[in-house]
């Protein structure tokens, strides 16, 4: 079912690879040079497909949150894209990471809204 649901959207993925789960499924794959990664319940509902992507490629809503955070001076080392069923849920993440042990994930909402901050290692 779930194989189903991913070929129909996305016809022309590429290099793909399933990875399963016992309540979900991600597969990881290439359209058009770029890599994506997706995931689905394991009745085949999507849940999201997220794509790295350059900061000047985010939202300006996003880009403009992220300017006025208290992050905007640490160096950025990822910028994901992440989209979700209605364009209202999709999320935005960037990674800043200002030495070895300070490091954020900063997740914004469509609206550039900086709705959690996650530390990482």
């Amino acid at each position: 079912m779930v194989k189903q649901v991913f070929d129909k959207q996305y016809p022309d993925a590429k290099e793909v690879d399933w990875k399963g789960g016992v309540d979900n499924h991600t597969v990881q794959f290439r359209l058009a040079e770029k890599k994506y990664k997706a995931s689905y319940t394991s009745s085949g509902s999507w849940n999201y497909t997220e794509t790295n992507v350059a900061l000047d490629s985010l939202p300006k809503s996003v880009q403009q949150s992220f300017g006025i955070s208290k992050y905007n001076s640490w160096p950025v080392k990822e910028c994901i894209e992440v989209v979700k069923p209605g364009a209202e849920a999709n999320e935005y993440k960037i990674i800043v990471q200002k030495s070895a042990i300070n490091k954020r994930v900063l997740v914004f909402d469509a609206k550039g809204r900086l709705y959690e901050e996650l530390r990482s290692l």
